[in-house]
C-alpha cells in the first residue's frame, strides 16, 4: 500500500481520533476535578454524576470537535475561534446551575483554543479524503434512515 491509499488514510483519520479523545478526556477530567473541588462538600458529585458529565458534555464535544476538523481547512484562530463557540453548545444544561458553569466553558474553551490540534488533519489532500469520508458516512446514514422508514409499519 502506498501513501494515497483510502485504508492508510482512513487508519491516519483514526490515529487522529483517538489523539482528539485523549486530549479531550485530560482536559475534561481536569475541568471535572475542578467543578468537584469548587463545591461545597454536600454538593460534590459521584462517579455516578461524572457520567451523566461525560454523557452530557464530553461525547457531544468530542463529536463536534472531530466533524468541525475533518470538515474545516482553516488554521489558527480562524479555526479555533468558531470551534470555541461551538463547543459551548453542550454547555446549554449548565445555565440551570450557575455557580459551576465557568468551570466547564473555561475547560471547553481551554481545550479549543489550546490543547486541540489545528487542523486536525494536515496536509490538504487528508483533508479532502476527510471530508469525503465524512460525506460518505452521511450518505449511509441518510440511506439507513429511508431504511428504516420504509421498515417501519
Amino acid at each position: 500500500m502506498n501513501e494515497g491509499t483510502p485504508w492508510r488514510n482512513l487508519g491516519v483519520i483514526g490515529l487522529r481520533l483517538v489523539d482528539l479523545v485523549v486530549r479531550y478526556a485530560l482536559v475534561f477530567t481536569i475541568t471535572l476535578a475542578a467543578v468537584s473541588a469548587s463545591l461545597p462538600a454536600e454538593f460534590r458529585f459521584a462517579a455516578r454524576d461524572g457520567l451523566l458529565f461525560v454523557m452530557y458534555i464530553g461525547i457531544p464535544s468530542v463529536v463536534i470537535s472531530f466533524v468541525y476538523g475533518l470538515a474545516n481547512s482553516r488554521t489558527g484562530m480562524a479555526f479555533r475561534g468558531p470551534l470555541a463557540l461551538l463547543l459551548l453548545l453542550p454547555l446549554w444544561f449548565l445555565l440551570f446551575f450557575p455557580p459551576i458553569l465557568i468551570i466547564p466553558a473555561m475547560g471547553q474553551l481551554l481545550f479549543a483554543l489550546g490543547v486541540m490540534r489545528a487542523p486536525l488533519l494536515g496536509p490538504s489532500q487528508l483533508r479532502r479524503q476527510g471530508r469525503a469520508a465524512l460525506a460518505a458516512a452521511a450518505r449511509l446514514a441518510q440511506v439507513l434512515a429511508s431504511r428504516i422508514g420504509r421498515a417501519a409499519p
